[in-house]
């Protein structure tokens, strides 16, 4: 079996197995076990069916193949209900286990042709078709489960990721996506873990944007561009950006000045706390500030790539200001700590302060931070005119 291959059908597999989709789908509902109709009408066969599988499945569960009694209540079930999926998927199993593999699919697609739902006949497919190297019809398959059980589909992601990795499995994968556009989420997650995979995660995403303009960008782009900031790659990590959230915007300004709700993700944009606070976008163009005063927080960051040289930056500040702790803007050349210059929160009306960015700063964190007081207390105030200017001459 070529190397691509059975690579695939081991992550496939074992997240399909791990998902335990088989024995989800070879186990009927169990509300229908305990009613009367079994009883009054033990040879129904429904009830026969469910009885049946529900023993296949305990069985399987313990690494056993099915008993001759169980054989012979499937005979009985292929008698009395022959449009029935579950004979073709019992027998299907035991011819690939006799080593029957052409004669197993047949099986398998006759369970897939009674129940278009039977997620045990589309795993079997897809199994098979991997490993005969039918890559299309396998992702196919796959596709359908992601449809048929939504909470499986991150199972699917890894398997998938390693996939791409392969010869030739980014354009299968692209056009994949195209019918199963429910999975490339889970794909490129798996992948955006690592800054290595950047151009793989770029050349398989499909460029779809939420419809909704204010609509939040998936997870994905965020954890890859931070992937590779922490790797070094500031200019790489911007044009990543500026890709995926579709924007034309200049290096030397502060991205979305107005803290409105939009697509494109951070850190080129707005990372807002979750923790610490609570933090906004505000009618207006203002951003809505609730600090809690219980911890240590930054409330709002935005990386920039400001060219050395002298700045001003200003604001105005309205609402009540406490009077517990303390709140500033400050600007850090990453990846040092020390903050190169700092603006506080002090005070409502409008705000201001010039700095520096020096030679050796390619990259800066601008960042709303708090530091709580002796005495917890609460502080709610709005931030907007927000503007940054490099002065004349530089």
């Amino acid at each position: 079996m070529p190397g691509i291959v059975r690579a695939i059908v081991v992550v496939v597999a074992g997240a399909l197995l791990g998902f335990q989709v088989v024995r989800t789908a070879l186990i009927t509902d169990p509300s229908t076990r305990n009613t009367i109709a079994p009883r009054l009408w033990p040879s129904h066969p429904t009830p026969l069916t469910n009885r049946t599988m529900a023993e296949i499945g305990a069985q399987a569960a313990r690494g056993q193949t099915p008993s001759p009694e169980t054989l012979r209540q499937v005979d009985a079930i292929a008698r009395k209900a022959p449009l029935a999926a579950e004979p073709f998927l019992i027998e299907g199993a035991m011819a690939q286990i006799e080593g029957r593999q052409e004669h197993a699919e047949q099986l398998f697609l006759a369970a897939r042709l009674r129940d278009p739902r039977s997620a045990a006949a589309r795993y079997f497919l897809a199994d098979r078709y991997l490993r005969t190297v039918r890559i299309a019809p396998a992702l196919a398959e796959i596709g359908a489960l992601s449809r048929l059980y939504v909470e499986a589909r991150a199972q699917f992601g890894p398997a998938l990721a390693t996939f791409a990795t392969m010869p030739g499995g980014v354009p299968q994968l692209r056009r994949f996506f195209r019918t199963s556009p429910e999975l490339e989420p889970f794909v490129l997650a798996h992948l955006a873990s690592d800054a290595r995979n950047a151009d793989l995660v770029l050349a398989l995403w499909g460029g779809r944007r939420p419809a909704d303009p204010k609509a939040p960008p998936p997870d994905w782009q965020g954890t890859l561009i931070r992937r590779l900031i922490e790797q070094g790659q500031f200019a790489k990590a911007y044009a990543t950006w500026r890709l995926v959230a579709g924007v034309d915007r200049g290096a030397g300004k502060i991205f979305n000045p107005g803290f409105r709700k939009m697509s494109a993700p951070p850190p080129f944009n707005w990372d807002l706390a979750v923790t610490g606070g609570v933090v906004e976008a505000a009618p207006g163009d203002r951003l809505q500030v609730i600090y809690y005063g219980r911890q240590d927080a930054v409330l709002a960051e935005q990386l920039l790539m400001l060219a050395p040289g002298r700045y001003q930056v200003g604001m105005d500040i309205a609402g009540p200001l406490g009077d517990s702790g303390e709140l500033a803007w400050i600007l850090i050349c990453l990846p040092r700590p020390e903050p190169i210059f700092r603006l506080p929160i002090n005070r409502t009306g409008r705000i201001a302060g010039k700095f520096g960015v020096p030679q050796n700063c390619p990259v800066q964190s601008f960042r709303l931070t708090a530091l709580p007081g002796p005495f917890p207390q609460s502080q709610e105030f709005t931030i907007g005119g927000l503007t940054l200017i490099k002065e004349s001459g530089e």
